[in-house]
């Protein structure tokens, strides 16, 4: 009873945000793929230190002995899977842990989905250390590395456990990593208020540094659309290199120039200072935003397949979402640029992003939350209906120029 009470107390905290480092407890990951499974293994050097004192940290290939004679896996029919040790170092940062990364291979015809998992490491010493077993990435799951799922914990006299996915499919993590794709956009406020701010001064002409008459009817829609194909086209490019050749920027100064070409967007909605190379500057700003969707999809799927899969999922997500918006936001603009309420309208909207941009910029460059920028992007979570709104405003406008305009019989 007192077991079941302390493992469950451990999920509680392992599902708590920000929980996972509370108690000096070990951390197993599992990536689970077609044909092998990815183990990284955490371990806090303080309690591997008490629990084998001969063991020193400093002696590498020691570790490597350790780690690899206390972990095992099996098949159902009892036969073992081969396992091979990739990786292991300690961390420099205080507290340290010693890192292991392990593939693990099942036997011919077995399947990766159902296996028998064995780790002793410091529990066959420790009465109170637990290890926690998460899921990290599982393609054919539609389980993706963005939110590891606990699996169970072990402990001494518990070293076992048995890991069921049931059955999987590429089409199920296709679907997972569309839908993944469609979550994070549409949650990603910065990503769309950047398309959106772009969007603003696409129905319009730039004469003398200033937005002037609007545009034609095709010559807008060549321009909206070209923006959106460019920022696709970027942000793929760096998403494909995030995930397949390791590209990696830092995350503050990748958020931060996100912040930044909201900001450049915002100034040049208001004043023309790239005009007709919206969909060059589109393109280059697409590519940093993709070395952000990169940090979301660069562990989905351990195998080429997997990933190529999960790219394409992923990003066709992401552009349904944009494409939603297109088709909210293009009508309201079009109708609304021919009418001379449309710049206060683009005034405005184009001070609100420059605002939001300059608060994120200020957030992500100190690394402290600004109580304004967190109401701006909690606002931003209305999007949809303000874009509702902004089309029914457009039709309300557009009406009443097209009744004023109408000749009066007496």
């Amino acid at each position: 009873m007192i077991r079941r009470l302390l493992l469950a107390l451990l999920l509680l905290l392992a599902g708590a945000p920000g929980a996972a480092h509370l108690t000096p407890n070990s951390e197993l990951t599992l990536d689970i793929g077609d044909y092998r499974v990815q183990a990284s293994l955490t371990v806090p050097v303080g309690e591997l230190r008490y629990a084998e004192p001969a063991l020193s940290a400093s002696d590498g290939a020691a570790l490597r002995r350790w780690a690899m004679a206390h972990i095992a896996a099996r098949a159902p029919d009892g036969r073992p899977w081969r396992i091979d040790l990739i990786d292991a170092h300690i961390t420099r940062e205080a507290p340290s842990d010693a890192v292991f990364r392990f593939g693990l291979q099942p036997p011919p015809g077995a399947t990766t989905r159902l296996f028998a998992l064995h780790y002793s490491g410091v529990i066959d010493r420790l009465s109170n250390h637990f290890v926690l077993v998460m899921l990290g990435t599982d393609f054919a799951g539609g389980h993706f590395g963005d939110s590891p799922r606990m699996l169970g914990a072990l402990q001494q006299g518990a070293a076992d456990l048995r890991v069921d996915r049931g059955p999987g499919s590429g089409w199920r993590g296709f679907r997972g990593a569309l839908a993944l794709g469609m979550h994070h956009i549409a949650e990603g406020h910065d990503h769309l208020l950047f398309l959106i701010t772009l969007l603003l001064p696409a129905p319009l002409l730039a004469r003398n540094r200033r937005w002037a008459a609007p545009a034609g009817f095709k010559q807008t829609v060549r321009s909206l659309a070209a923006i959106v194909t460019a920022f696709t086209i970027g942000h793929s490019l760096t998403l494909i290199g995030g995930a397949f050749l390791g590209w990696r920027l830092p995350a503050p100064p990748v958020e931060m120039a996100i912040a930044l070409s909201i900001l450049i967007s915002a100034v040049h909605a208001w004043r023309p200072i790239f005009a007709g190379y919206e969909a060059v500057v589109a393109g280059g700003f697409g590519l940093v935003h993709g070395l952000a969707f990169a940090t979301i999809i660069a562990h989905a799927g351990i195998e080429p397949l997997q990933k190529a899969q999960s790219i394409l999922g992923f990003n066709l997500g992401i552009e349904a979402v944009q494409l939603v918006v297109v088709a909210l936001a293009a009508p309201g603009l079009l109708l609304l640029a021919r009418s001379r309420h449309y710049d206060p309208i683009r005034t405005a909207m184009a001070a609100l992003a420059a605002v939001a941009a300059a608060l994120w910029f200020a957030e992500r460059a100190t690394g402290h939350d600004i109580a304004a920028g967190r109401a701006i992007d909690a606002a931003l979570g209305y999007a949809p209906w303000l874009l509702g709104a902004l089309a029914l405003a457009a039709v309300i406008v557009w009406t009443a120029n097209r009744l004023s305009s109408a000749p009066r019989t007496s």
